[in-house]
């Protein structure tokens, strides 16, 4: 309490109005391989146009263009997208296989020297051009120089061509390093498709470093995918590369590497999200199998030797989803993780996070034809207690998400998606909003401000229909001396999830004709 010496009014604030922020419930994350873009590096995008500006479109290597194209028509939003390539040593960045094309602008003076003189200087090279990122696809780029025919002019016009079409210009860019408008600082990041740097120290008159005229073509790209492996799809977490790269992304709720369905990244993607605990893994079973097969791949029996998959922070969806390939035009299998994140982001539109992304509304898949395998009522049976989510065809309602269970063998409330999805958006959601106790006097006035907290966040999910009912403690029984003098604070958490009605039992019951309804019913 501060010391009064004077009468007089000294007003001082008290502020109860914190409250539980809102998070993000659906924002996915996808590693994979493209045609171009930033390698290891995590992009955020939010729409397919990004994406195809960013990573291209599709290719032949990999699923992620169409995982990504799914999870956006079914209603995704944000994704975060992870480009991978082969390196030799996943220990060290400086490994990668992966190439940038590249092409060398040579000296504007060197053309007049050659005419006529009796000791003409070889061509000298003086700046380097390079692809933004890696990939064959910067092989189809060429730069263009439009200069004067003053051999002493810094200034010239730079065009970007890719497969003969200018995409770019940056007009009267110039040759000294000392200049508003030198090359590097106008190209360098403000080009989507090139970085120039200088490689050579001009000498004498400014126009010997001034870029000859004509047009050079990039050449030398390399996508880095021979002897590509599942350590590349999983990286490294020194250096940040595959799953590893969305470590600093805090707002993450769901994960995929589509269409990578080997055991090794399945497992590496379930530890993941496990270390996290606030994502969902969502798996890919593999193409082309029966649904037995499907039941033994997720148990580890039969042909398959690993151990079976048993996580609450995992699902597993079968089967692949059939679509017209737009490079093609002709039919396609493609993994279903993407459609079903992008279901996940369409039920938390319509509902909520603890409405199951399910159904014949909010599990509705969108662009695409059918499915590669039609499972039959039996083998849905067979395949949802195993953990296996199947999406199923119905001749009413189309390609629908037919089963929300996660990876967990043990049942408990955890073993469904939903319920899954409410627990971590409550745990990160009230571990995030509750900093603000942290270093605060251990005693009841704090336990009370925790509640207030808490409390009214709680309710307003119980209200919505997430919860049947809660309870908060935070007092002397949870924080005892023992507790205080090890300068921590306990407070419970008790909340009774609420089930999704998935098995529907109707009873006709036959009466006789002079029966009375009311009578019947129990």
């Amino acid at each position: 309490m501060p010391s009064y010496l004077s009468p007089g009014v000294y007003p001082r604030e008290t502020d109860f109005s914190f409250y539980v922020k809102q998070i993000s419930t659906s924002s996915a994350a996808m590693v994979g391989v493209a045609e171009k873009g930033p390698i290891n590096k995590p992009t955020l995008l939010t729409s397919w146009e990004q994406f195809l500006k960013t990573f291209g479109g599709y290719i032949n290597e990999g699923y992620l263009a169409y995982a990504a194209r799914s999870f956006f028509d079914n209603g995704g939003s944000v994704l975060y997208v992870c480009r991978v390539a082969h390196y030799a040593d996943p220990t060290d960045r400086n490994t990668l296989s992966g190439q940038k094309a590249a092409a060398k602008l040579v000296s504007q003076m060197d053309m007049y020297l050659l005419n006529g003189d009796p000791d003409p200087l070889p061509p000298q090279e003086i700046f380097d051009v390079f692809a933004v990122n890696e990939g064959i696809w910067a092989n189809r780029l060429e730069v263009r120089i439009d200069n004067s025919d003053n051999v002493l002019d810094e200034f010239v016009d730079l065009h970007v061509l890719l497969k003969g079409e200018v995409v770019e210009t940056f007009s009267k860019v110039s040759s000294d390093e000392n200049s508003s408008d030198f090359i590097e600082l106008r190209v360098n990041g403000i080009s989507d498709y090139i970085t120039v740097h200088d490689i050579w120290e001009p000498v004498g008159d400014t126009g010997m470093g001034t870029p000859r005229g004509g047009t050079y073509a990039l050449s030398g790209g390399d996508n880095g995918l021979i002897d590509i492996a599942d350590v590349d799809y999983i990286g490294d977490p020194s250096q940040r590369t595959g799953l590893f790269a969305f470590d600093e992304i805090d707002a993450l709720n769901l994960l995929m590497v589509p269409g990578v369905t080997t055991v090794p990244v399945i497992n590496a993607g379930i530890g993941y999200a496990e270390s996290r605990k606030d994502l969902l893994f969502v798996a890919d079973a593999p193409p082309m199998l029966e649904p037995l097969d499907v039941v033994n791949f997720r148990k580890g029996q039969g042909t398959y030797t690993h151990a079976a998959f048993n996580s609450s922070y995992a699902a597993l969806y079968y089967p692949w989803l059939e679509i017209s390939d737009p490079v093609t035009a002709q039919k396609k299998n493609i993994p279903p993780s993407g459609a079903v994140a992008g279901c996940c982001a369409r039920s938390d539109q319509k509902t909520h996070v603890w409405w199951a992304p399910a159904g014949i509304d909010r599990g509705r898949i969108f662009n695409a034809l059918t499915v590669a395998y039609k499972t039959s009522r039996g083998e849905r049976d067979v395949l949802y207690p195993e953990g296996i989510n199947t999406i199923a065809v119905f001749p009413d309602t189309g390609i629908n998400i037919w089963g929300q269970k996660t990876l967990q063998s043990q049942p408990s409330a955890v073993d469904r998606v939903n319920v899954r999805r409410l627990m971590m958006y409550i745990e990160e959601a009230i571990s995030e909003s509750s900093r603000f106790v942290v270093f605060e006097p251990n005693n009841p006035q704090t336990w009370r401000a925790l509640g207030r907290l808490i409390n009214p966040f709680l309710q307003d999910i119980k209200e919505k229909g997430g919860l049947y009912d809660y309870a908060f403690q935070c007092d002397e029984e949870t924080n005892t001396p023992v507790v205080i003098d090890r300068n921590e604070m306990m407070a419970r958490v008790f909340v009774k999830p609420t089930k999704t009605a998935e098995f529907i039992e109707l009873n006709f019951i036959l009466s006789g004709t002079g029966a009375v309804f009311s009578e019947l019913i129990p």
